[in-house]
């Protein structure tokens, strides 16, 4: 787990977008965009410590996440979708992902039935037994 949010908002942000799925370059540009409203490619280079040519990855891949919009101006401009609805955008991922996750481990059959198992277990130890009770 991370530290405290508060202490460095940046990094937290970063580390929770990545385990989310998205890429560093990606993550580091959104939270660049976060900050900064609305960004060119140089904006968020400066801000974000990404390479400017990986900007625009990093932005078609947020595109495709719904995070960003990107204006087709000279040069392009993008902005970010507000973080209440970046979160929820998360959350409707990570519930469907569960959902979907429990539904093919119901549907999962064992090979074989199994009988249930008799006979007597040693255990060892407080955890091992607490365990096994």
């Amino acid at each position: 787990m991370s530290g405290n949010p508060s202490k460095n908002p940046e990094t937290a942000a970063t580390e929770q977008l990545e385990r989310f799925g998205l890429s560093t370059y990606a993550a580091r540009t959104f939270v660049a965009l976060a900050s900064l409203g609305t960004g060119t490619a140089r904006d968020v280079s400066q801000v974000s410590e990404v390479p400017r040519t990986r900007v625009y990855d990093a932005v078609d891949e947020l595109h495709e996440w719904g995070l960003v919009d990107v204006q087709q101006s000279s040069p392009k401009e993008f902005w970010v979708i507000s973080a209440e609805t970046a979160c929820r955008r998360f959350e409707r991922e990570f519930q469907h992902r569960t959902d979907t996750l429990q539904t093919a481990l119901g549907n999962l059959e064992p090979a074989e039935k199994q009988a249930e198992q008799r006979g007597v277990w040693t255990v060892n130890g407080q955890a091992a037994v607490t365990d096994r009770t």
